[in-house]
């Protein structure tokens, strides 16, 4: 080979694998802490001042949406709810009594009329009123799950607000991890990244669904949050990933800078002097 033509073959290889090495060194992997949080976790209060007769879950319990976990003792409140019935057929007996009168010809104010209207009403209002606080008498699970914490025991009586059950559902698990600022530009939703949990030891495919726009001023750190795919939440069992699982979620970083040669196209090779 010709001394002078050395020196050109090697510019050109250089400058036609930089965009490759620019390509490799735009994209980085890093990791930050993360943990799992349940979508669907909530603190049953009662909504009744009243004893409770039944308590039918204790922690770790497993129930389905719609099942009965506590029961209070209404008989006072069912006791009301049938006197607010009866009143109610009393004012409407009263009312189509009044109408049938006046359409036969009988001596029935105008005032009478809206009066027997108004009691109607009321009598109505308050049925529909105890009704619904009836309704407060069988604690039934809001959504399938499991039981974290029970407060209360059976013939306890319990004023309006008390604790009575802490539930979670962990069949819909976000992933929390916690970021510095200047990845920011780097990632976008949408994306997707491994989450290795240390509980199980496996590693899972989730989805980066929100970024909270708000920056730590102390850590310079930023929350976002994934879901995790369901094909991969499920290696060995249905429920092996629970809400306050902690791990490592790691992140596949793009640079976004433009790259004077990140579009693959090689700036032509100086011509060499005395070069055939």
């Amino acid at each position: 080979m010709h001394p002078q033509l050395r020196p050109r073959l090697l510019v050109t290889l250089i400058l036609g694998l930089l965009p490759l090495c620019s390509q490799v060194l735009a994209e980085t992997s890093q990791s930050a802490p993360a943990k799992l949080n349940a979508l669907s976790r909530v603190q049953l209060s009662s909504e009744l001042a009243a004893r409770l007769t039944q308590v039918r879950v204790r922690a770790g319990d497993r129930f389905e949406k719609g099942e009965l976990l506590a029961r209070f003792d209404c008989t006072e409140l069912e006791a009301e709810l049938e006197g607010a019935a009866s009143q109610q057929a009393l004012a409407r007996r009263q009312l189509e009594a009044n109408i049938s009168l006046r359409q036969l010809g009988g001596n029935i104010s105008e005032l009478e009329m809206v009066q027997s209207e108004a009691q109607l009403a009321e009598a109505t209002a308050k049925a529909k009123v105890l009704t619904h606080r009836n309704g407060y008498c069988a604690v039934r699970a809001p959504f399938d799950g499991f039981v974290v914490s029970r407060s209360v025991e059976p013939h306890q009586r319990v004023d309006v607000g008390a604790p009575l059950l802490e539930l979670v559902d962990n069949r819909g698990l976000e992933v929390e991890a916690i970021i510095p600022s200047g990845w920011l530009e780097k990632i976008s939703i949408g994306d997707q990244f491994s989450v290795a949990i240390n509980e199980t030891g496996h590693q899972y495919t989730a989805t980066l669904k929100r970024i909270v726009p708000v920056v730590d001023p102390v850590t310079r750190t930023v929350r976002v949050i994934g879901h995790i795919e369901k094909e991969t939440a499920s290696i060995s069992a249905p429920d092996l990933l629970i809400s306050g699982m902690s791990g490592e979620a790691r992140f596949t970083m793009r640079d976004k800078a433009k790259d004077l040669l990140a579009d693959g196209t090689a700036k032509p090779a100086p011509k060499t002097q005395g070069a055939n």
